[in-house]
């Protein structure tokens, strides 16, 4: 299944109530979203410092918990406003509770910039990355990176070609990882489908799917798991990323 821009539902409402107080003490200056791409993991939150930014959003979808926002479905895509800092701890909990921690970083955010917060692995082994969106807008055709979430599929090549075409050449993305990330690349508007193959056999496709992408736009897009361990499913998210005329105010 090929997903393009999928909205988060967050639930968990009690669990944002205090940090969305604490939200009000003090300047907050940097901009996050999550990602949840652990198959399986339902039933959690994610937080940078004190703030809870997402809860339980669906696998496969991307999302945040607006500031004062106490629907149950996010259908914006917005950013949480969180104060900037270095060092700061992001962490996965069960539930809302910050005694049961799934998995733990930290990160020094930037002032004024974005962010996109990846909890992956299956539930006993998730982990996180944190990864800073691009705000430049490209110079011709748009601009993508891609990262590795899947566990199953090993080291994977990228190909984004046109729709229909088979899969030949250089991958735009090479061998990249569980966990890892590949620079953004400016990439021709020809482009409209994504190919996945295990790095180095371009004659196994592990997930094809066609896109819609605009000139001038950055995006990010995650190679995902199946959803059940009885499936052979991959998928990609394709989200779409800030570009700035100016600098936002903070």
């Amino acid at each position: 299944m090929f997903w393009k821009r999928l909205p988060g539902t967050c639930g968990s409402v009690a669990a944002f109530c205090a940090s969305l107080l604490l939200m009000g003490c003090g300047t907050s200056n940097t901009y996050v979203r999550t990602v949840n791409a652990s198959p399986g993991l339902t039933n959690y939150t994610v937080q940078v410092g004190l703030i809870g930014v997402a809860s339980s959003l669906p696998y496969g979808t991307e999302g945040v918990q607006p500031k004062g926002q106490y629907a149950s479905v996010d259908a914006s895509g917005n950013y949480r406003e969180v104060a900037a800092g270095t060092n700061q701890k992001v962490i996965v909990v069960q539930g809302s509770n910050p005694t049961t921690t799934l998995a733990t970083t930290t990160y020094s955010f930037l002032k004024n910039a974005y962010y996109t917060v990846v909890n992956m692995g299956a539930p006993g082994s998730v982990s996180l990355v944190v990864l800073p969106d691009g705000t430049t807008a490209p110079s011709g055709g748009f601009a993508m990176r891609l990262v590795c979430t899947s566990q199953r599929s090993g080291p994977v090549d990228v190909y984004l070609t046109a729709a229909g075409a088979p899969v030949s050449g250089s991958p735009t993305f090479a061998n990249i990882q569980f966990g890892q990330s590949q620079t953004y690349v400016q990439v021709p508007s020809s482009a409209g489908e994504i190919q996945v193959t295990p790095a180095g056999n371009p004659t196994r496709v592990l997930f094809s799917g066609s896109f819609t992408a605009a000139s001038g736009n950055n995006y990010t897009g995650f190679f995902l798991d199946p959803a059940t361990p009885s499936s052979t499913a991959y998928g990609v998210l394709l989200v779409k990323d800030p570009v700035l005329t100016a600098v936002p105010k903070g």
